[in-house]
């Protein structure tokens, strides 16, 4: 009897080694790693150079923080008052953005891609790409294109960006009137649609940070975007 119960002692300590080092339990692989860190967070944790970062992680700033990321060989850069969170995906990452500013630099046959408000945005080649994507408001949105086009979706509309430009986009503008046969005139208050304008060019660098102070005053120059 005492031997047959070293044997089970034995067999039970067998079976939950492998039971904790099998495939199913191994833990899961940071997303990326932080490059730099000043006034931000890691959900609620104190964020700093070095640590890793996980799936579903929410990546924020203070007012006056930044925060870098680096995943796989892209690198996104999170300004103030910035809301993310990272999702893997085939090729890539997925961010969705919630509030502030980000700058993503996507590598060759890297995916980054962006959801905010409903909108998708994405690169539209497997080539180097860089962007900077601000939320205005709610409904609005500021996109430099700054290496790369971009291809730009919202419900049932696609946009392509072209490189060297910035945009700001009004998300469920008031459609103009037109009309549709059969149905008469369709009254502008009743349809909505995005509006795209152009309100710089050749942005890049630092500089592109500052756009939004220029829109929010009045004084960048705007031109509507044609289809």
């Amino acid at each position: 009897m005492p031997y047959l119960r070293s044997f089970l002692a034995v067999v039970l300590s067998i079976s939950l080694a492998a039971y904790a080092v099998s495939p199913g339990r191994a833990a899961p692989s940071p997303i990326g790693i932080l490059t730099q860190a000043n006034h931000a967070h890691v959900d609620e944790a104190v964020a700093f150079p070095g640590i890793s970062v996980f799936e579903g992680e929410h990546l924020s700033t203070e007012a006056e923080g930044r925060l870098g990321v680096r995943v796989g060989h892209s690198t996104l850069t999170l300004g103030g008052n910035t809301d993310v969170a990272l999702i893997r995906i085939d090729s890539g990452v997925h961010v969705d953005m919630s509030a502030g500013s980000l700058h993503f630099s996507g590598a060759e046959n890297e995916v980054m891609e962006v959801h905010v408000a409903e909108a998708l945005l994405r690169p539209e080649s497997n080539q180097p790409t860089q962007a900077l994507v601000t939320i205005l408001a709610p409904k609005v949105l500021q996109i430099t294109a700054r290496h790369g086009g971009l291809n730009f979706t919202y419900r049932q509309e696609f946009q392509n960006l072209p490189e060297g430009e910035t945009y700001r986009i009004y998300l469920d503008a008031p459609a103009e009137p037109q009309s549709a046969a059969g149905t008469g005139t369709q009254k502008a208050g009743n349809a909505r649609k995005v509006a795209y304008y152009i309100v710089g060019a050749g942005l890049g660098g630092v500089a592109a940070w500052g756009i939004h102070e220029a829109v929010a005053s009045g004084n960048a120059p705007i031109s509507p975007v044609k289809p």
